[in-house]
């Protein structure tokens, strides 16, 4: 069978239709877990007593799943407990109609939160300790401190690995399709059902994923480079 250019447009113009899908798959999930990312991090960062020993083996024990299991745990999980929980709440409600976006959205956002959470550690790691001293010496509280002082250099710091975790995130929302979300991927694998064309389908598809994570990669650099230039300015 030759390469069919033709059709190659083809899936780029089906594939193209759920970009929207997969921003929503990733950008979701990405703001989720910075949200609790940054408060896991902040309470493993001060060894809040038991908490931060409970947060620091989920973490471990989350890493350790594979992202497809994470989101097929929570597809079954729904599936089980969606309908009694929402008739104990007194609304009727069937597992069918729901969005299974809502799922991938959730599952997605469990590997945020931990890989965000590293990030948003080693970032608060890399803010000298004098830092504090200082600031506590200039009359701040701890409140104060961590939002004028700390996290303002603890946020940039962690920029390189925050777009990492994007640009995964953004790949793992082709899991998506499992639980019945038609995203980029599986818009283009249904659009060559038919004539079986996979080869120009995927294709179509992996030329969306590089567009997408090029623009995210192009956008973490710009705010690298701002921040960067916001702290020579201070030191200077």
């Amino acid at each position: 069978m030759n390469f069919s250019f033709s059709f190659l447009l083809t899936a780029l113009a089906a594939a193209s239709a759920k970009i929207p899908v997969t921003l929503l798959l990733s950008t979701a999930p990405m703001l989720a877990g910075c949200a609790i990312g940054l408060g896991i991090a902040l309470v493993r960062f001060f060894r809040l007593p038991v908490l931060a020993f409970l947060f620091r083996w989920g973490v471990t024990i989350v890493k350790g799943i594979p992202v497809v299991l994470i989101l097929l745990v929570f597809y079954v999980w729904t599936a089980v407990f969606y309908e009694p929980v929402m008739g104990f709440f007194g609304v009727t409600a069937a597992f069918k109609n729901l969005n299974k976006a809502l799922i991938a959205i959730a599952a997605l956002s469990v590997y945020a939160v931990v890989g965000l959470s590293e990030a948003f550690r080693g970032g608060l790691a890399a803010v000298r300790k004098g830092q504090f001293d200082a600031a506590f010496a200039a009359g701040l509280d701890l409140r104060q401190t961590l939002l004028r002082v700390i996290l303002p250099q603890a946020l940039p710091a962690s920029l390189p690995m925050m777009g990492n975790i994007f640009i995964a995130l953004t790949k793992a929302a082709a899991l998506a399709s499992m639980v019945s979300v038609i995203d980029v991927m599986n818009a283009a694998v249904i659009s060559a059902n038919n004539n079986y064309r996979f080869l120009e389908a995927y294709i179509a598809a992996a030329l969306i994923y590089w567009m997408i994570c090029i623009i995210i990669e192009k956008l973490f650099f710009a705010l690298e480079k701002y921040f960067a230039g916001k702290t020579g300015n201070v030191h200077g």
